[in-house]
């Protein structure tokens, strides 16, 4: 698992995580005219995560596990959030058309449960949630095209 360290300032000091939080967004998201890369639409909203999975399986991190940071409204505290990038450029609408149908790369699948995997050993962690459960109605991430199933499976086979 490739990792770049891509600082974001946004987030409470202090944390103890005791959840995951797996979230989806577009790997360009359109704001005000123009498509801006994902970390940097992050900054620009004030917004953190603690690591974002690209498509070609580089994981940037954003935080430190032990700094909360903006993902999930009313849900910060304790979470540790990951972003999985869809590929290309998208709106609203179009974003959240192709996380009906699968997305996620084998190599951002891969790094995806490789970082979850490493935060539930570091944290005893073992509440794996999808930013849609938290937010049902409001938030539709990481959709249906996310494996959550077999995610899931991968995650307890491998910790154990």
């Amino acid at each position: 698992m490739k990792i770049v360290h891509l600082y974001n300032p946004y987030g409470a000091a202090h944390q103890t995580p005791t959840k995951i939080v797996i979230h989806a967004m577009a790997e360009y998201v359109f704001f005000e005219d123009k498509y801006i890369h994902a970390p940097e639409f992050l900054k620009t909203q004030s917004y953190s995560v603690h690591a974002i999975a690209a498509p070609d399986g580089t994981v940037y991190r954003c935080r430190n596990d032990d700094e909360g940071a903006y993902h999930a409204r009313g849900f910060n505290a304790g979470t540790l959030g990951i972003e999985v990038l869809l590929s290309g450029k998208h709106n609203n609408t179009s974003f959240e058309q192709h996380i009906k149908t699968p997305y996620i790369t084998d190599a951002q699948y891969t790094a995806t449960v490789e970082q979850c995997r490493e935060w539930m050993h570091l944290h005893n962690i073992t509440e794996i949630v999808r930013h849609s459960d938290l937010s049902p109605g409001r938030k539709v991430d990481p959709g249906n095209g996310f494996p959550w199933k077999q995610f899931l499976f991968d995650l307890r086979r491998h910790h154990e």
